[in-house]
């Protein structure tokens, strides 16, 4: 007898209790999309997510991860760890280039172990980029001409327009991280 991959095992476990993908995705506490996307077995659901169906299901986790294990290629779904890097730019507040440095850190440690971190974080670490050398562009050109005895910019104006960089970039970064839980691969795209 051959060992039902983990998207059969909840399909066959769902129907026997007579519960429709709607009701299981409800009892268990997940987004329906996520559910249709393990069933059809576009997804491998791992740790919170694998915990709430197999109590959903009254399994033992141990009885669904054990297909799970066999599936060394799949990606996981973790939106937790997407917000996470997200917000991991606001770190420009308290180191330079921490918003640069942060997230790429993320984004090369996990690319090819959560979905969405590979496209997220090349779009982080774009943005901050772009961000980071307008920013202290700006900056250095305000500064460098005062080492010959020019002012281009008072300082008093200068400082102000910085702030309201800080700012923006700050709340680009909250906004993009609140669209992140939606779960949504079109948010990515809008990233």
């Amino acid at each position: 007898m051959s060992k039902l991959s983990v998207s059969e095992q909840i399909r066959s476990l769902r129907k026997s209790k007579g519960l429709s993908q709607e009701a299981l995705a409800e009892n268990a506490g997940i987004n329906l999309r996520t559910l249709q996307r393990i069933e059809n077995g576009q997804a491998v659901p791992r740790g919170e997510t694998l915990r709430l169906l197999a109590g959903a299901l009254d399994v033992s986790v141990q009885d669904l991860s054990e297909s799970v294990e066999a599936l060394p290629n799949s990606m996981e779904d973790d939106a937790g760890f997407l917000r996470l890097m997200s917000l991991s730019a606001l770190t420009l507040w308290f180191i330079p280039f921490g918003n640069i440095l942060i997230p790429l850190a993320f984004w090369v440690l996990k690319k090819n172990k959560v979905n969405g971190v590979a496209e997220l974080g090349r779009r982080i670490v774009n943005f901050q980029t772009i961000w980071t050398v307008v920013t202290y562009g700006l900056a250095i050109l305000n500064i460098f001409p005062a080492f010959f005895g020019e002012i281009y910019i008072d300082p008093f104006i200068m400082m102000p327009i910085m702030l309201l960089l800080f700012i923006a970039n700050t709340v680009y970064i909250i906004i993009i991280t609140r669209k992140i839980p939606s779960g949504e691969r079109e948010v990515l795209a809008q990233v």
